[in-house]
């Protein structure tokens, strides 16, 4: 039989979850404030964002390389020669990435914008088709096709000028890094409440 005076135990108001967040808030407001930096420099400099990010995929390759030729060396994989082998190609196209990161970079950017445009293209033609084709069955076929003129049009554009169209992209991609490193900071400084919690 239970006497009047028990009491419940008293109940921990500490979360441990959320304590280990706040503690740890310095490391996203470090992010926040790194993306910042970078969406600072792709902003007003993309064309050494451009080559920073060759030379970058450059030392990757470079270090790529020399871990699959010990790799293959010290018989850590099965097919030592195909590793050595691939360990000597990522060395010779890292080098000459690391060594020639303007045109590495241009290169790159180049592709990236045609494959886009081509993509922009060939996406507007098939929606002016099926526009077409099935103008009797859908509403508003107009519009489809006036989408798919504009997507074209788009492309082409893209493709007449693809380096100022990679300059854009970058600045872009810097717009949205200083967003999300505004957003990683406002986060920091929440998640700093959560250690008092």
């Amino acid at each position: 039989m239970s006497s009047t005076n028990d009491s419940p135990a008293p109940v921990s108001t500490e979360n441990p979850i959320l304590n280990a967040i706040g503690s740890t808030w310095w490391i996203l407001l470090l992010r926040g404030i790194l993306l910042i930096i970078l969406g600072l420099y792709a902003l007003f400099n993309p064309g050494l964002t451009l080559l920073a990010w060759a030379f970058m995929i450059g030392c990757f390759l470079i270090a790529d390389g020399i871990l699959a030729i010990v790799a293959g060396l010290a018989g850590w994989t099965e097919s030592r020669g195909w590793t050595i082998l691939r360990g000597v190609l990522a060395l010779v196209a890292g080098g000459f990435a690391a060594g020639h990161p303007a045109l590495i970079g241009t290169v790159g950017a180049v592709t990236v914008v045609l494959l886009i445009a081509a993509g922009s293209i060939f996406s507007g033609i098939l929606e002016i088709v099926v526009a077409i084709r099935e103008r009797k069955a859908i509403e508003g076929e107009g519009w489809m096709i006036l989408d798919g003129v504009f997507s074209i049009l788009f492309g082409i554009v893209l493709a007449m000028a693809p380096l100022f169209s990679a300059s854009l992209l970058i600045r872009f991609s810097g717009g949205f890094a200083i967003l999300f490193g505004l957003a990683a900071i406002y986060c920091a400084f929440q998640f700093r409440k959560l250690k008092s919690v």
